[in-house]
């Protein structure tokens, strides 16, 4: 009985909870389909000055465009909107199409679903409006 209580003791107390290993994760790659041209931002500029017939798609929220500015020339609509599946419906599906938002994401979401609407020309700027402005790129307010 001695002996009991100072190893119930040892068991309950002594052994410690295994921690949890922590994995990063990163969002999953949206994978472009072929003919969607990923340009970076002087690859974005040359695009734009050689295509003056382009629409250029800002996907950002307004207080995005409000902080930060928009490129010249872009209309904006926000993607996270309800409606932004009927919205792109709208848009001439053979006109060349340049789409942004912040970093990326939301507009290979959306050259992903245009593409499959049946635009045929479309590129998107790589790394988003954080990539141009880190080239000290011009921004219209």
């Amino acid at each position: 009985m001695r002996l009991l209580l100072p190893l119930l003791c040892l068991a309950l107390f002594g052994c410690k909870p295994v921690p949890a290993t922590q994995v990063e994760t990163e969002p999953p790659s949206i994978a472009l389909p072929a003919g969607v041209q990923e340009l970076g931002p002087a690859e974005a500029a040359a695009w734009m000055a050689q295509t003056p017939d382009a629409f250029i798609l800002d996907l950002r929220m307004p207080e995005e465009i409000e902080r930060e500015g928009k490129l010249t020339g872009s209309q904006n609509y926000d993607y996270l909107q309800p409606a932004t599946q009927e919205y792109l419906a709208t848009l001439d599906r053979q006109k060349p199409v340049l789409v942004y938002c912040a970093l990326g994401g939301r507009s290979k979401l959306a050259a992903v679903e245009m593409h499959r609407m049946g635009f045929t020309r479309l590129a998107l700027l790589k790394g988003g409006l954080d990539a141009w402005l880190k080239e000290g790129r011009p921004v219209v307010k």
